[in-house]
């Protein structure tokens, strides 16, 4: 299969110490002033921030550039079902907004989010939205670099598919043990990636900021 053009991609996500970014009920503040800092900075270094459904209904989130110097990017949402709300954080900024959804959904349900300026991006689905198709259509309108600050549903269908370039760690001072997490799935089975080094800090004394860039071998080494 011919490789489609698409933005360059990096994960952006804070957990514990046992790979959750929530908790069995939903609890998730995990940041320290400074791992928040490198977030904003990161959102004001690419062109585009992508979220999934759930994180909207969950924390409604803006998606600015708040604690730095920047330019706020266009904010996309991965929503096949029309969960999200017109009246959302992310659809009453200034810049730009995304929805990115399936082919199957009727005008009538689009059209609240057409009257909001809100620019429709309608992919092929079959098990689920065909996320190649979508980063493709994302680079057709522009977007070079791309944050994603998913759930693990959401990075887990976008790494399984080639399309993340970096991962971006933070590991806070804390253990879940249930919960969900950064990778919601088998990922012995479904994840073929290898992981390089980047970058380690330390963070608000406690936290560690970890940057991979993301291979791609022939064959999985697990």
């Amino acid at each position: 299969m011919q490789k489609l053009p698409r933005p360059y991609a990096i994960i952006f996500s804070t957990e514990t110490v046992d790979g959750k970014i929530a908790d069995s009920k939903g609890y998730s503040k995990l940041s320290c002033e400074e791992d928040f800092k490198e977030q904003h900075e990161l959102r004001s270094k690419v062109d585009a921030v992508m979220v999934g459904a759930n994180t909207i209904i969950k924390d409604n989130p803006s998606l600015t550039v708040r604690l730095v110097k920047g330019v706020s990017p266009i904010r996309i949402v991965v929503d096949s079902r029309l969960k999200v709300s017109e009246d959302a954080e992310v659809f009453n900024q200034p810049r730009r907004s995304i929805l990115i959804t399936s082919v199957n959904n009727p005008y009538e349900k689009l059209e609240k989010f057409i009257r909001k300026g809100i620019n429709i991006v309608k992919v092929n689905e079959s098990v689920g939205l065909d996320l190649n198709e979508a980063m493709n259509k994302l680079y057709e309108f522009g977007i070079r670099r791309l944050m994603i600050e998913g759930g693990g549903h959401l990075n887990f269908s976008l790494l399984s598919n080639g399309l993340v370039d970096e991962i971006w760690a933070t590991v806070s001072p804390f253990i879940f043990g249930r919960g969900v997490s950064i990778f919601e799935n088998d990922l012995l089975d479904d994840i073929k990636a290898e992981l390089s080094l980047k970058e380690v800090k330390r963070l608000c004394y406690n936290w560690v900021s970890i940057r991979y860039i993301v291979l791609k071998p022939k064959k999985p080494l697990i």
